[in-house]
């Protein structure tokens, strides 16, 4: 098996068995590109945006690909007129209030908590398939070939909550694995995460796809919290999104899959 290492301005990956796995670490974009980016769009972005930030993987021989990015992302948030009350009126005005109390101008309404099912920017055809990721597989122990994870965008909602896009790759000797989440935190609202997982094992001539989601009230992880006693757990662990992945059960799953 030969593997070529790449390390060059910001991006790090390796090529191996045909395929490319590059991921690209850039500085927060700069206020004229966030007015760009704005003005593009149709509504404020996020407060953090690594708009230059990207993990890509391209099959060689082919040319097909699928890329994480996120402007992309973005472009996938609800604008409709009932946008920007789609989670709860006050805390969406107190975010609009607190953005006009800095001095960013808000533009159009949009889904202020960037929720986004994007699943990757991509020109290999996906189907519907009725067989997913093989997890047992993954399970097995390999070396790690190369490893990265990124953010490509958050925002603290004006004090009440997250919402964060990023993600997290692994090549192994058998295939690669990504997972990109999108997760949101409205403080005294809801718990929302949206996955999209990619798998390819080397050797095969097919990429699997999943795109789960999932919701939970405020008060229902709240209350999962682990204590000893009443009154003490530990709140920290609502800032926690390993933890909160681990309460919030029962996602509704989509599979896809795409030929080489």
């Amino acid at each position: 098996m030969e593997i070529e290492q790449i390390e060059a301005d910001g991006v790090t990956g390796l090529r191996v068995h045909g395929w490319e796995v590059t991921s690209c670490h850039r500085p927060i974009l700069s206020n004229t590109s966030i007015e760009e980016h704005t003005a593009e769009l149709g509504f404020n972005v996020p407060e953090m945006i690594f708009g230059d930030n990207y993990l890509r993987i391209r099959h060689i021989a082919s040319g097909k690909e699928l890329s994480f990015r996120a402007l992309d992302a973005l472009r996938m948030v609800d604008t409709g007129p009932l946008s920007a009350k789609a989670v709860q009126v006050s805390i969406a005005r107190d975010w609009f209030e607190s953005r006009r109390m800095r001095g960013i101008p808000v533009v159009n309404p949009f889904d202020w908590t960037f929720s986004t099912r994007y699943r990757g920017t991509s020109n290999l055809d996906f189907t519907t398939s009725t067989s997913g990721i093989d997890y047992e597989r993954l399970k097995v122990r390999e070396d790690i070939l190369f490893y990265d994870e990124n953010i490509l965008f958050e925002d603290d909602l004006g004090d009440n909550g997250t919402s964060q896009l990023a993600y997290k790759v692994r090549v192994m000797p058998s295939g690669f694995f990504v997972l990109l989440r999108f997760f949101l935190r409205v403080d005294g609202v809801l718990f929302r995460i949206y996955d999209t997982r990619l798998y390819h094992r080397f050797g095969t001539d097919s990429v699997v796809r999943e795109f789960s989601t999932r919701e939970m009230p405020f008060d229902e992880v709240k209350r999962l919290l682990p204590r000893k006693e009443p009154g003490d757990e530990d709140l920290s662990l609502l800032n926690n999104i390993q933890f909160v992945d681990g309460v919030i059960g029962n996602p509704a799953v989509e599979c896809e899959a795409a030929s080489i």
